[in-house]
């Protein structure tokens, strides 16, 4: 869904990481840099453990917490951000509108949302545009691009 390129030279976030699998798998193609948010403790060791196997431990970082709560303390933009709750945990307008508000999506950035079929997502997040609805047996991949524009400078003084 990326096109030829890929994940290369891309900066991940990888929300509801679980075992990392999708923010690793982008670093292995190519992805400059992933953070992982996670809830579970057994689970962000696990991805350590997963991020050193693979010799990409330098370009990983994993934080514990509530995606709510992490998304909060992050700083950066994302080229790349996946976000696959469980499927009864809908908070997707919530998250957004803290990743928009900490300006955390870069301008041209991409966010693949994994969700139940039964799940109703809207046409735009905070930020963001639906692009893609594609619907694989009872999950759902929503793929959103970013509305984001370069920041007008504007005189503080109002001249």
């Amino acid at each position: 869904m990326l096109g030829p390129a890929g994940p290369h030279g891309l900066r991940v976030l990888d929300i509801y990481a679980g075992t990392g699998a999708l923010g690793i798998e982008a670093l292995q193609r190519g992805a400059t840099s992933a953070t992982f948010i996670e809830q579970n403790g057994r689970r962000c060791e696990d991805i350590k453990k997963a991020l050193e196997r693979h010799k990409l431990a330098i370009q990983g970082s994993v934080q514990k917490g509530s995606a709510l709560n992490a998304v909060g303390r992050l700083k950066g933009e994302f080229d790349l951000i996946f976000a696959d709750p469980p499927y009864d945990l809908v908070e997707f307008e919530s998250i957004f509108e803290l990743v928009h508000k900490a300006h955390l999506m870069a301008p041209n950035a991409i966010a693949f949302l994994e969700h139940s079929k039964m799940t109703d997502l809207p046409d735009s997040l905070p930020g963001l545009s639906l692009s893609t609805h594609r619907v694989y047996g009872d999950t759902a991949i929503s793929v959103y691009k970013s509305q984001t524009t370069p920041t007008q400078i504007t005189n503080p003084e109002g001249e």
